[in-house]
């Protein structure tokens, strides 16, 4: 048997299937467009499927296959590229993620875990956000992470799948390609890391909630791991960095170590109105830490900025970073 991560050579992905195979696991990474760079140190030990969310049979197929009977849904398309064409993302993000909940009915998949987003809160939010905060997104990517909880939660209740899920918020990783609402948080440190100006596309003063990758990757093999009783609210908030940062803050971090740092601001009036109508400061996971025992490691944005620089310059290959290629 054997555990299927979409989205697999992600950064998450990559992170998970290193986890997977240190535990003695069979890994098949399924990817639209493998990036084989991240694969180096384990090319030999998982298998790579290329295959298309959208494309049903490539789904089934896949599961079928390879003897899935755990899967990690973490392919999809981002927050901007969601909004900016909604009928792509609702082939990718909605009737995808149906196609792999399909494909784990149909073959006896045991274990779901679906990586969901903070982006399922918008209208109404205020400064704090909980488990039990109403859910009302106000992008097409976040209405998609939604329908897909809810719909996780229907399949574990009627088809008996054993479904879990939790909400990461930005996940600070180096090597980001594609814009997306919070990627300045991303952007601003890779450039300063390589010594290339940055022109931040968000105000000095917004607040914006982040997860360092490492913490989310062993947070999403807590809950993996988690005994079956402890899960009680299924879909789970994770938070990272406290307090949280504001972008002047990491400016800040990030120049204690690399003081001649170019940023510079000029706000996207788009991604202002954004953190206008969801003005959330603080992510509340006292679920996570209650049921499961969820604690992250990198709450301090120093360090995390710190452990950041050193994989921009120790890493760089792994992660592909570099400003040229963006979009």
């Amino acid at each position: 048997m054997s555990v299927l991560i979409t989205g697999g050579t992600g950064g998450i992905g990559v992170g998970l299937a290193q986890e997977l195979l240190a535990r003695g696991k069979d890994v098949v990474l399924f990817d639209i467009a493998p990036q084989s760079q991240r694969l180096t140190d384990i090319k030999d030990e998982v298998k790579i499927v290329q295959g298309d969310l959208k494309v049903w049979p490539e789904m089934l197929n896949a599961v079928r296959d390879n003897n899935v009977d755990e899967i990690f849904h973490h392919g999809g398309m981002l927050s901007i590229p969601s909004d900016l064409n909604p009928w792509a993302a609702f082939q990718v993000n909605i009737m995808g993620s149906m196609h792999v909940l399909e494909a784990a009915r149909l073959f006896g998949v045991k274990k779901f875990i679906f990586a969901s987003t903070d982006a399922t809160y918008g209208l109404g939010t205020g400064a704090v956000i909980d488990d039990e905060t109403l859910q009302r997104p106000i992008t097409m990517y976040g209405a998609g992470k939604l329908y897909i909880e809810l719909l996780g939660r229907f399949y574990r209740r009627k088809f008996g799948l054993d479904f879990r899920s939790v909400r990461y918020c930005t996940v600070m990783r180096p090597g980001v390609k594609i814009r997306t609402l919070p990627v300045f948080m991303l952007w601003m440190v890779e450039n300063a890391a390589l010594g290339e100006p940055f022109e931040c596309f968000a105000a000095e003063n917004v607040v914006v909630p982040v997860l360092y990758y490492k913490d989310a990757v062993r947070a999403t093999m807590q809950l993996y791991e988690a005994p079956a009783e402890q899960i009680k609210t299924v879909c789970y908030n994770l938070a990272g960095i406290k307090p949280t940062p504001t972008t002047g803050a990491l400016e800040k971090a990030i120049k204690k170590f690399i003081p001649d740092a170019r940023i510079t601001y000029q706000p996207d009036p788009l991604v202002m109105e954004y953190y206008r109508t969801r003005p959330v400061s603080t992510i509340d996971d006292a679920c996570a830490r209650q049921e499961w025992g969820w604690k992250p490691e990198f709450t301090d944005i120093e360090k995390v900025v710190a452990d950041f620089i050193e994989e921009v310059k120790t890493r760089g290959d792994f992660w592909g970073v570099g400003v040229d290629d963006r979009r």
